[in-house]
């Protein structure tokens, strides 16, 4: 019961606090002119000075900056500044509570603070998680020329929703400030040579194609699967000879997928191989069909050889046929 009626008088607190602040801000961010004095003799000193007002002030500014881009978000960072917020976010960095920290990072890189960068490169092989992740987004909107400078120094590791959440930053960025993967690929993280191996994939970065080719013949699976899908995205019709290669000594998923790729990138050398795996005993279904939807695309008379070898099939390679010619499944 106490809980709730102290919970109850810090909101009542705080919606009087944001009523009393609306017209000012609403002054300082489209009157003309601004500057540290004006900022300051519209903030009541006694409210910077209680710690929960202050919070209040300096989370609302934040929540503001979130809604707001142009001329009006810059206007928002130099009131932080006037203000002395970027110390309160500079302490939150030194608070023993995770969640404290990452609250810090977060407003040094809403607010565009870049003397912030070199304090919160030091959170990023943390080892908690969350921590890593907010530091890595930091790290990117605090930097003017190499947003991902920090692959260098990882060591931890690099999740799948970390590179999702890393390639959707890259993708609201100009093209400019793309960098060449191909740079990280000697990374002694591997997280870090899979994750750039897809960028270059999904960036188009076909200079790298060569170098993908001698990763290509890399023991690493997790690698070598990252390779056979960028060699895909990229098109890369360098590549079908080594896929042809390796094809018969791939585990079955990597079988799948150098049969996907070469579906888009195969010409009349991928053709024996393919007929020879279609003919053959089913070893996987998954496999037989790619097969022969990767037939059909290559062949320009694709449609008559996967008829001629249906009539001489029994029963089941023949349900396999009818099942990867039907695009519904």
């Amino acid at each position: 019961m106490g809980s709730r009626i102290y919970k109850t008088k810090r909101l009542n607190k705080k919606t009087e606090l944001l009523k009393k602040y609306q017209p000012v801000f609403r002054q300082l961010l489209f009157d003309e002119g601004l500057d540290e004095k004006k900022v300051l003799s519209m903030v009541d000193k006694i409210d910077l000075q209680i710690p929960f007002n202050r919070s209040t002030l300096l989370d609302e500014i934040i929540h503001l900056h979130e809604n707001f881009t142009g001329e009006t978000a810059e206007r928002l960072e130099e009131i932080y500044k006037y203000l002395g917020f970027e110390r309160d976010s500079i302490i939150k960095l030194k608070s023993k509570r995770w969640y404290i920290i990452a609250k810090g990072m977060k407003e040094l890189a809403i607010m565009n603070v870049k003397s912030g960068y070199n304090v919160i490169s030091g959170f990023l092989n943390s080892k908690n998680e969350i921590l890593r992740m907010e530091t890595r987004i930091a790290l990117m909107k605090l930097s003017d020329t190499d947003p991902l400078a920090f692959l260098a120094k990882e060591t931890e590791h690099l999740s799948d929703w970390d590179s999702a959440n890393i390639y959707n930053m890259l993708t609201k960025m100009p093209e400019h400030m793309i960098p060449d993967f191909s740079y990280w690929l000697n990374s002694k993280n591997k997280d870090v040579v899979v994750f750039c191996i897809q960028m270059i994939g999904r960036f188009r970065q076909r200079e790298s194609i060569k170098t993908l080719l001698v990763l290509l013949k890399s023991p690493d699976a997790r690698l070598k699967l990252a390779v056979i899908r960028a060699l895909r995205e990229l098109s890369a019709t360098d590549g079908e000879e080594s896929l042809l290669e390796i094809y018969p000594l791939e585990n079955l998923v990597l079988k799948t997928e150098i049969l996907k790729t070469l579906e888009i990138i195969g010409s009349s050398k991928s053709v024996p191989v393919l007929e020879k795996i279609i003919r053959q005993p089913i070893e996987d279904y998954p496999v037989s069909i790619q097969a022969v939807r990767s037939l059909l695309s290559i062949h320009t008379n694709g449609e008559q050889l996967i008829e001629s070898i249906f009539n001489q099939s029994g029963p089941q390679l023949q349900l396999m046929i009818r099942h990867a010619r039907d695009r519904r499944l």
